[in-house]
């Protein structure tokens, strides 16, 4: 039994538009495992950065730095 006969001609094994499908989805594979790894990357930075300043008593919340004044109405 011919199994390629009910399939359209752009996936038989030979077809050009087959080969380049099959790296496009390799080369997207790469892309996000290369996000998946510098997210990973970022989250390891952000939680020693956020270690480091609770060790020298800042704060770690999103809290910025430096304020803005408050006015104050009498």
């Amino acid at each position: 039994m011919d199994l390629d006969a009910n399939l359209p001609a752009e996936l038989s094994e030979q077809h050009p538009f087959r080969k380049q499908a099959i790296r496009d989805a390799i080369a997207f594979g790469i892309l996000c495992a290369i996000t998946l790894v510098l997210f990973g990357v970022t989250g390891l930075y952000y939680g020693a950065y956020s270690r480091y300043r609770a060790s020298i008593g800042l704060p770690t919340d999103n809290t910025p730095v430096i304020t803005l004044p408050v006015v104050r109405r009498r």
